[in-house]
């Protein structure tokens, strides 16, 4: 068999393989696409351009999705980031720590965001366009960021060795970004300037697109039913009765009139009988019947139907009885997609600290350090952050366990603060200043300290009434 008779056998009859995904058959549509290949050569700049123009359409229109994307900034951000030095010296943690956190007020570059706005923005952008950059740049001496949206980077035509607005080197790291200026010109920016934040699929994808990208044509199909469906339960409610009639000498004097006055036959006066009976009558002609409209719009199955597409389309970023409806969970189905979405939160919060956060901090503190006005300590540079508290369906449950835990020793008092949101050393040293006010207070008055904590909540005193 020739190389042509092959190619065409496989072109008509499929690849003949054991393996039944790999078989063509006329009973299905193609594949669409290339065969596999690098990621950034599918994900091509209109192909991505098209996805962020229809995803950003959909989020100024579609209530669901655009509850998914706020809930999912509200629970993975919340208040924002705290940032935890880890070097051994606990004094210049704390300096350090400060600095930072005064910076995070003034972080971007126009003034109108703090740093933990920038986070939310950052992890909204992720869901709606797949990305953001942040330029690490300064103004008036002071370092500052500037938030940088995906259609301002791309190719300028001019520039080699460019993919999607990426200049890349021989082993394909980032070497330059290619900006577009509100001038239409293109800037082209060191690499090492630009935190790229976005979550990779493949190894070899460049650019970001947006997590809502597989609901795009559900949700669109979504709108266009509901406008049609709506539009037709208009036009049923604008019709309240139906005349039905056996007889076919209607005229075209009127909407509601069939046959003429002359030719009716006899009947009882319509007039008298209101008069008598009250209420209101309606005369019908021989054959004739009226009927209230009942209307059957919208249908369950058109319900079903839309709540399949919704259903779907949540897949992948939240548990759909998390962001719409949770009215047909249980007990253990309340928990399972708790603890799911919370599994989402968390891995956003993973990104946003390691791709965003973390490099902040080494460039806030590092050039804190070179200017003198923090000293270089060993491990200046290990840093965690406190995320917000995290989601549970059993509060009180898991507040008493993780006392438990720190009683027990099992926990860190580090990590129980961290999992509620707070930092530990904020926490202590409030809890410190607290007792200390305690002591001198309760040896003012020559009392027990434990009285003015305890007493009141375990009943030994009662308040005294205050003085008329």
């Amino acid at each position: 068999m020739s190389s042509l008779t092959r190619f065409f056998s496989r072109l008509f009859s499929g690849t003949n393989s054991p393996y039944e995904g790999a078989n063509d058959s006329p009973r299905r549509s193609r594949v669409p696409g290339a065969g596999p290949r690098d990621a950034h050569k599918d994900l091509s700049p209109a192909v991505r351009s098209k996805l962020v123009q229809n995803s950003r359409f959909l989020i100024k229109n579609s209530g669901f999705l655009r509850e998914m994307v706020d809930s999912m900034a509200i629970y993975a951000v919340g208040d924002g980031f705290k940032p935890q030095a880890a070097s051994l010296n606990p004094e210049w943690n704390r300096a350090a720590e400060l600095y930072f956190s005064r910076w995070a007020r003034h972080a971007e570059l126009t003034g109108r965001f703090n740093l933990e706005e920038c986070e939310r923005l950052a992890c909204k952008a992720i869901d709606i366009d797949g990305e953001i950059f942040i330029h690490k740049t300064k103004r008036d001496g002071r370092l500052a960021i500037q938030l940088i949206e995906t259609h301002r980077v791309g190719d300028d035509g001019a520039t080699p060795g460019t993919i999607d607005g990426i200049k890349l080197d021989a082993l394909g790291s980032p070497v330059a970004y290619s900006i577009m200026l509100d001038s239409g010109k293109y800037k082209t920016l060191p690499a090492d300037s630009i935190l790229h934040v976005f979550s990779p699929d493949a190894v070899s994808q460049l650019r970001g697109f947006p997590t809502l990208q597989h609901s795009i044509n559900h949700m669109r199909d979504e709108g266009e039913l509901l406008s049609l469906e709506k539009q037709a339960l208009k036009d049923n409610a604008d019709i309240s009765r139906v005349l039905t009639s056996g007889r076919e000498d209607g005229d075209d004097e009127g909407d509601f009139r069939i046959g003429s006055k002359a030719n009716q036959p006899e009947h009882s006066d319509v007039d008298d009988l209101q008069r008598i009976m009250g209420g209101k009558l309606v005369r019908l002609q021989p054959g004739e019947e009226i009927k209230a409209f009942e209307s059957n719009r919208p249908s369950p199955v058109f319900v079903g139907f839309l709540d399949h597409l919704r259903r779907d389309s949540a897949q992948g970023l939240l548990p759909y009885e998390f962001a719409a409806d949770s009215s047909k969970l249980y007990s253990a189905g309340v928990r399972f997609t708790i603890a799911k979405a919370d599994r989402k939160f968390s891995a956003r919060q993973t990104l946003l600290i390691d791709r965003m956060l973390r490099p902040l901090w080494l460039w806030v503190i590092g050039d804190a350090i070179i200017s003198g006005k923090l000293e270089a300590v060993e491990n200046w540079t290990e840093v965690n952050f406190t995320t917000p508290r995290r989601v549970t369906v059993d509060a009180g449950r898991e507040a008493a366990q993780n006392r438990e835990d720190v009683k027990m020793g099992l926990k860190t008092l580090s990590d129980h603060f961290a999992e509620l949101g707070c930092d530990v050393h904020a926490e202590l040293e409030t809890r410190a200043r607290e007792m200390r006010l305690i002591q001198d207070i309760a040896a003012k008055y020559n009392l027990p300290p434990q009285l003015l904590f305890s007493a009141f909540v375990s009943g030994e005193l009662t308040p005294s009434p205050k003085a008329s």
